[in-house]
């Protein structure tokens, strides 16, 4: 480990502070199931996918070693809240480094309608800067009955729990069908959350939201935007992971190929830290080793109790639209595998407009791109299809041998396609998305049109899609 960042991590305070975010309440021991690493020497590419897992007894080696630091969000002692929200900007993937104050700006409006959530349901969560954005984060103790509120509201055992040996076989911890049920029931909740954040922020951010990293069109700096993730709660909960608090952010110098070699070699390793006030001055001076030794001396970063909060936002969505809709979802019958595969042979891809038929008949990696999915949900939405059988298709089409390697390994092929099918129809049917992009123009500014002759108007399609969600 070199220069600056050995010191900043050799700083017993820094050190304190990353425990604190890994669970260790003053005893010693870390409630986090587990670590991951990236020290930029990961083949082929310096990426979380690629990273190793490492038990908690590990961190002091991985602080030594200079690492970028990540906790599980498996804990074996709560139930972790979880939000996060980025800029994103598909044209220009480096925005972030090369000009944080204007990015961080873009942000604001959507940091400040999440605290204003947050203050509306008592919910208290840490904010963490990250290098494009923010997290928030609580927890809730498992033995809190609030545990087996939001349990109740997942239809059933998730379908990746049974699995979970296969996925981590090296991690010991057993996780209980109710701590399985809550994390889905979490997911839902957090959707709700992002659902008021967006009604409350697009009026006053200059550039689009969206959930799970949609693509969009061209704006005044590229196809930026800001990305509410709710996306963990999509993969099964042994699989996902956060950066800690005060741990070092080097995506810009480990990923010179995405975000430019400049970002890489001029922009030294920045740090995760918690915002606790004004903005200014933390995208341009607060997040350097310096800056971040001297917060790291006061204000604990153990993560914030929220059952009560919780308690409350889990009121307030079972009398939603929103709640309503996720209960008719589930109301639909599963399908079988056979089904599935039924259902996408009985198509005829050649009949569909190419923007839809290219991701079915290509769906690696083309269906593993949000913006697909959701283009794919709003035009079998308008042909009249329950959401949870448009799930189902998606879900054969991850099950068939498209050459899909490990990608499947960590993940649920039922889960992704549920979760993602449901989030897109959700915006749909509560009102907080119009369908003003489902259009040939805007499928072309985001990439989904396949530039191959095709005689459909998507416009008669967005109409036929608002009869249908909200008639």
């Amino acid at each position: 480990m070199a220069g600056a960042l050995g010191a900043y991590y050799a700083d017993p305070h820094v050190r304190q502070r990353v425990r604190e975010y890994c669970g260790d309440t003053g005893d010693g021991a870390m409630s986090a199931v587990y670590l991951m690493a990236l020290t930029g020497a990961e083949s082929p590419y310096a990426t979380w996918e690629h990273a190793k897992r490492y038990p908690p007894g590990d961190l002091e080696g991985l602080l030594t070693e200079g690492a970028d630091i990540s906790r599980s969000l498996w804990d074996t002692h709560s139930l972790l809240v979880h939000l996060d929200i980025d800029y994103q900007n598909t044209d220009y993937p480096g925005e972030a480094w090369y000009h944080p104050a204007d990015v961080f700006f873009k942000l604001e409006p959507v940091y400040r309608a999440v605290h204003h959530m947050l203050r509306r349901f008592e919910l208290p969560l840490l904010p963490v800067m990250t290098g494009q954005g923010y997290h928030f984060t609580g927890v809730i103790p498992l033995e809190s009955p609030v545990i087996d509120r939001v349990a109740l509201l997942s239809p059933d055992v998730p379908a990746w729990l049974p699995t979970l040996a296969l996925r981590a076989p090296s991690v010991r911890p057993e996780m209980t069908p109710r701590h399985a049920r809550a994390y889905v029931g979490m997911g839902m909740l957090m959707e709700f959350l992002a659902h008021g954040v967006v009604r409350r922020a697009r009026r006053r951010t200059p550039v689009p939201i969206v959930l799970n990293g949609t693509a969009v069109g061209p704006g005044l700096a590229g196809r930026d935007c800001v990305s509410i993730d709710l996306s963990c709660y999509g993969d099964p909960l042994d699989s996902r992971h956060i950066r800690v608090a005060y741990g070092a952010y080097q995506k810009h110098r480990f990923r010179p190929d995405v975000v430019g070699v400049r970002a890489s070699t001029e922009v030294p390793p920045l740090v995760a830290i918690p915002r606790r006030g004004a903005l200014a001055p933390l995208p341009a001076d607060g997040r350097d080793v310096r800056h971040a030794a001297r917060a790291a001396r006061s204000g604990s970063v153990a993560l914030p109790y929220a059952a009560s909060g919780v308690e409350r936002l889990a009121e307030a969505y079972v009398r939603s639209p929103l709640g309503q809709f996720h209960r008719g979802f589930y109301a639909t019958r599963h399908r079988t595998p056979a089904e599935r595969e039924q259902l996408f042979q009985s198509l005829r891809l050649q009949d569909l407009p190419n923007c839809v038929a290219h991701p079915l008949a290509a769906p690696n990696d083309l269906l593993l791109q949000p913006a697909r999915v959701q283009h794919v949900t709003r035009w079998f939405l308008a042909e009249g299809v329950a959401p949870r059988d448009i799930a189902a298709l998606i879900q054969s089409r991850y099950e068939s041998d498209f050459g899909w390697g490990d990608h499947w390994r960590t993940r649920d092929t039922e889960t992704r396609a549920e979760f993602d099918v449901r989030v897109f129809t959700g915006l749909l049917v509560t009102g907080v998305d119009n369908a003003h992009d489902f259009n040939c123009r805007s499928a072309q500014e985001k990439g989904l049109c396949p530039s191959e002759p095709c005689a459909r108007d998507l416009r008669v399609d967005q109409q036929r899609l608002l009869a249908m969600v909200r008639p």
